[in-house]
């Protein structure tokens, strides 16, 4: 997390008025609400790390699993509440 947060801090540095937020997520209950917040603004969903190399062997081990192939841009939380 320190690597994390330093990279995070050093990205906002340049840009006055932001704000890195070092803070964890996960805990108390963090999961949940980062779940909540993105099914209300329909936030993307990415299903894979964002480099072309995992999107290849993610889509390669799908492939194998006899599942669909990673669409880019399509997924977006609260489209399964859709349905």
């Amino acid at each position: 997390m320190k690597q994390i947060n330093g990279c995070g801090e050093r990205a906002a540095a340049p840009y006055p008025g932001m704000v890195y937020w070092d803070y964890n997520w996960r805990k108390k209950g963090g999961s949940a609400r980062m779940i909540e917040i993105s099914k209300r603004e329909r936030f993307y969903q990415q299903e894979y790390c964002g480099c072309v190399y995992s999107l290849r062997d993610s889509n390669l081990h799908r492939k194998a699993q006899g599942r669909d192939l990673i669409k880019l841009g399509v997924k977006y939380y609260g489209d399964e509440d859709d349905e």
